[in-house]
């Protein structure tokens, strides 16, 4: 009863604030769908794509221009997000490969070091695929398409020497089962 109650007072609260605040999630919904938000051409500061002047230094804006400008802005910002979350995910990869050896936790290592070695250069691969035409001197896109070639190289390396290695390993025992007949 008590529970029910708190619900129902949390959402009159959150349904007045809705209002107080002209329906965010309206607002929210569209503004996920399109970029809203790009550099200013003139003096570098962060400007909403509705705005016909730079709040900052005055400068005019063509509407075509904020629109293009936004979503580069967008898909950079995209790029280095899914770099930075691909780097921490190559990072776990010598925590999986020491986990192999450890007693009740080599199961866990194994699946991760696995998964992650087959994972992460394809994730590489569709990474270069969707944001490599990105043409910019934006020092963040620079230092994510840095890693994201360093991590598709080194984790695509350890994932041929793994295959080699497994490839020599069944070729040896195919034979010596061939031999001992």
């Amino acid at each position: 009863m008590l529970l029910s109650s708190l619900r129902t007072i949390h959402s009159i609260q959150i349904r007045r604030r809705s209002r107080e605040l002209g329906h965010v999630s309206q607002n929210l919904s569209i503004a996920t769908a399109t970029p809203t938000i790009f550099s200013c051409p003139k003096c570098g500061e962060t400007i909403d794509v509705s705005a016909t002047s730079c709040r900052f230094c005055s400068e005019p804006i063509n509407a075509d221009f904020a629109r293009h400008a936004a979503e580069v802005l967008a898909k950079i910002n995209q790029a280095c997000s899914d770099a930075t979350y691909m780097r921490t995910t190559a990072l776990a990869l010598p925590v999986f490969a020491v986990l192999r050896y450890i007693p009740f936790a080599s199961m866990l290592g194994g699946v991760g070091w696995g998964g992650l070695l087959f994972i992460v250069p394809i994730w590489a691969v569709r990474w270069w695929l969707r944001f490599s035409d990105i043409e910019t001197q934006d020092p963040d896109y620079i230092k994510s398409r840095k890693a994201v070639k360093i991590i598709g190289l080194v984790v695509g390396g350890l994932l041929a020497l793994n295959l080699l290695v497994f490839l020599a390993a069944f070729a040896f025992g195919f034979m010596k089962a061939l031999s001992q007949r």
